[in-house]
C-alpha cells in the first residue's frame, strides 16, 4: 500500500501524555483518556515532523516497521488526538450545504430533564444547521432547575412544552411527535450538539433510501470527539445493549454501511409515515430498550434503518437517573421486549440466559452486601410480573401486524461483528494490537491513501 507523507504532523495541544500503572494515556485536558502503548507514546514524543521524519525516529529506537507508525499516525490524527497541517498551497474544500432543496419541514422534538448545563449547547447547534425548514419542540419532564427558563428566554423560536411530571424518555417523545408537523422528526437527548450540516444529510439519506423508517447519525463523544460513541445501537443474548463500534475512530471504514438493526433514540431522524405505520414508542418501558424495541416492529413491518456516517452529532453523557433507577429499568425492559417481539427457541433462549444472568447479578449484589442494587432486581421482576397483560396485548397486536417472512433473527443477524475498541474501564483504545486487529485490515481493504487531505 502507498503512503502519503504530505503534510506536518504536529501534537494537538488539547492532550498531553502521561503513564498510570503501567499503562500510556493520552489525556484530554478536560479529564478524558485514550489508552496507548509504548509505540503511541514513543510516536507522541517524536512529533512534530513529517510522516517519513517521524518514523525514522521512531524506528532508531523500537525497530517498528514504517508501515505500522503510517498507520498510527493515520488514525492518531483521525482521532484529533494530534493535527495535520498541510503543505502550503493545498486546500479542503469545505462541504456546502446551501444550494440544496429544503422543501420539508423536519419537527426537531428534544428532551429535556434538569438540563440547565446542556440544553444551551444543543438548542444553539440546531438553531445554526444548514438546512433551514425545521420546527423546534422541546419537551420538559417537569424539570426543577433552570432548563426551561433558559430555553424561554435564549429560544424564544422553541416550541416549549412543560409537562407536570415526569414522564420520562418514552412519553415525552411521544408527546413531542404528536404536537410536530414535519414530514421528518429529529428525536434528540437534551445532551446532544449537532455539526452544522448534521440534518442536511439526514434528510439527504431518509429521501435517497427507499423504505428508510429511521435514519441514525454517527454519534461520536462530546468530550473526545474523534471517537465513536455509537451507530445505532444492538443487543445479544448477553449483557445489556451496546452501541455499534463504540471507542472505534472513523478512518473511511463505515462509508458501506448499508443498514443497522436498531436505532439509539438518543439522536434518530424518523419518517412520519413510518410512525404512521410503526406507532409510537411503548411508553411504558419509560426509560432504556424503549428504541429497540420500536426498531424491531420497524423492522418487523417492513420499514428500514439505514446510518448517515456523514451526519455527525456529540453526545454529552448527560446522566439522568441513579445507578438503581437505570439497573431496575435495564432489568424489566430488556426481559419485556423479548417477551413482546421474539417468538419460539429464540424467545426462550434470550430468556434465559438474560434471567440467569440476572440471577447471578442479582447473589453477587448480595455477597457484596450491596442491597439498594439487589433490590432493584426485585423491583424489576415484580413490575415485570405485573405487567404481563399489557405485554401480550401488544404481543398480540404485533404478531397480527408484522410481516411474516420477517422475524426478530433477521434483525440479529445485523449485529456487528465487531462492537467497539474500549478497554475493560470503558475507555477508548489506540495501541499497536488495535492498528493491526482493526484499523489496518480497514485500511488495506478500503485501500485508502494515508495522509490524503483529500481521502477524509
Amino acid at each position: 500500500m502507498k503512503l502519503r507523507q504530505e503534510g506536518l504532523h504536529l501534537r494537538n495541544e488539547n492532550f498531553g501524555i502521561r503513564e498510570e500503572d503501567g499503562c500510556y494515556f493520552f489525556i484530554h485536558k478536560n479529564g478524558y483518556k485514550v489508552q496507548t502503548d509504548e509505540l503511541g507514546k514513543m510516536i507522541w514524543k517524536s512529533l512534530p515532523g513529517y510522516a517519513h521524519e517521524i518514523a525514522e525516529r521512531v524506528r532508531e529506537k523500537m525497530g517498528v516497521d514504517d508501515q505500522l507508525i503510517h498507520e498510527f499516525l493515520y488514525v492518531l490524527r483521525r482521532a484529533q488526538v494530534t493535527k495535520f497541517s498541510l503543505k502550503k498551497g493545498e486546500d479542503v474544500s469545505p462541504f456546502a450545504a446551501n444550494s440544496v432543496q429544503q422543501k420539508d419541514l423536519v419537527s426537531v422534538v428534544v428532551v429535556t430533564y434538569n438540563g440547565e448545563k446542556h440544553v444551551t449547547d444543543c438548542f444553539l447547534s440546531i438553531i445554526n444547521q444548514t438546512y433551514k425548514n425545521f420546527e423546534i419542540i422541546a419537551v420538559d419532564n417537569c424539570s426543577q432547575d433552570k432548563t426551561t427558563e433558559i430555553i424561554r428566554e435564549r429560544f424564544p423560536q422553541v416550541r416549549l412544552f412543560r409537562l407536570r411530571k415526569n414522564y420520562h424518555f418514552a412519553g415525552a417523545v411521544n408527546y413531542g411527535i404528536e404536537k410536530g408537523k414535519g414530514k421528518y422528526y429529529f428525536v434528540l437527548n437534551q445532551d446532544i450538539e449537532l455539526e452544522s450540516d448534521c440534518i442536511f444529510h439526514l434528510y439527504q439519506e431518509a429521501e435517497s433510501k427507499k423504505r428508510a423508517g429511521a435514519v441514525v447519525p454517527m454519534m461520536k463523544f462530546f468530550h473526545l470527539r474523534g471517537f465513536i460513541n455509537g451507530i445505532g445501537n444492538h443487543i445479544r443474548e448477553y449483557s445489556w445493549g451496546s452501541d455499534n463500534y463504540i471507542g472505534c475512530v472513523d478512518i473511511g471504514q463505515f462509508s458501506d454501511l448499508e443498514e443497522v438493526p436498531s436505532a439509539c433514540f438518543g439522536s434518530v431522524f424518523l419518517n412520519a409515515e413510518a410512525i404512521e405505520h410503526i406507532g409510537l414508542l411503548d411508553k411504558k418501558y419509560k426509560a432504556y430498550y424503549e428504541d429497540i424495541d420500536w426498531s424491531f416492529r420497524c423492522w418487523l413491518q417492513g420499514w428500514r434503518i439505514v446510518p448517515s456516517v456523514k451526519s455527525v452529532v456529540y453526545h454529552k453523557f448527560g446522566a439522568s437517573y441513579t445507578d438503581k433507577s437505570k439497573l431496575k429499568f435495564v432489568a424489566r425492559n430488556r426481559l419485556r421486549m423479548i417477551l413482546k417481539t421474539f417468538q419460539g427457541r429464540k424467545m426462550l433462549g434470550f430468556l434465559r440466559r438474560y434471567v440467569r444472568e440476572d440471577l447471578k447479578n442479582f447473589l453477587s449484589l448480595l455477597w457484596n452486601k450491596k442491597y439498594d442494587l439487589a433490590v432493584a432486581y426485585l423491583i424489576a421482576y415484580l413490575s415485570l410480573f405485573l405487567s404481563l397483560p399489557d405485554i401480550f396485548i401488544k404481543r398480540k397486536k404485533l404478531m397480527r401486524e408484522k410481516l411474516r417472512d420477517k422475524t426478530e433473527n433477521d434483525v440479529l443477524r445485523m449485529n456487528p461483528e465487531f462492537i467497539g475498541c474500549l478497554n475493560m474501564d470503558n475507555v477508548p483504545v489506540v495501541n499497536s494490537d488495535v492498528i493491526i486487529e482493526y484499523y489496518r485490515p480497514e485500511l488495506i481493504q478500503k485501500k485508502r491513501m494515508l495522509f490524503d487531505p483529500e481521502g477524509d
